[in-house]
């Protein structure tokens, strides 16, 4: 007979997706943050103003996008599993594409520097991934039904 040990962890897909949209946020932002500010400080160094505003721009680009994926999870949280799902890496190829937008509009511009945009996205967004995943890992979510008692 399966048995749940603690059966007060048992939440519905509504709230296991909320918690998991709020830690997914505080993880990716925490993250970025880091990253973001780690950038700006040796971009500052090495590039001086240029230097800053491109790993600024970058970096504030990243955590904006680290939080849209958390947005996207909550706004679907109601919804079956495979439309979170769907939501979140269609998310994530939109803000790929947007990504490249930004590359290609802000690449050329003469008050920052080309090389710490492109590092600082290049690394924040590696880091709000793994923010992401790992609040994901955290939480533990299973997916599936309790099954009905005994059958008569």
């Amino acid at each position: 007979m399966w048995r749940l040990k603690r059966p007060e962890l048992v939440v519905g897909h509504e709230q296991a997706m909320r918690r998991l949209s709020a830690s997914m946020a505080r993880n990716a932002a925490l993250l970025a943050v880091l990253v973001g500010a780690g950038c700006v400080i040796a971009f500052t160094l090495l590039a001086g103003r240029p230097g800053l505003s491109g790993a600024g721009v970058g970096a504030l680009t990243c955590t904006v996008f680290g939080l849209l994926t958390s947005v996207l999870v909550r706004g679907t949280a109601e919804m079956p599993p495979r439309f979170v799902m769907l939501a979140s890496v269609t998310g994530w190829l939109t803000k790929s594409l947007i990504l490249f937008g930004v590359l290609f509009a802000l690449g050329r511009a003469p008050w920052l520097d080309r090389d710490a945009l492109v590092v600082t996205l290049l690394l924040g967004m590696i880091a709000t991934a793994a923010g992401e995943a790992w609040a994901a890992y955290r939480m533990r979510i299973l997916v599936g039904e309790v099954p009905a008692g005994p059958s008569a």
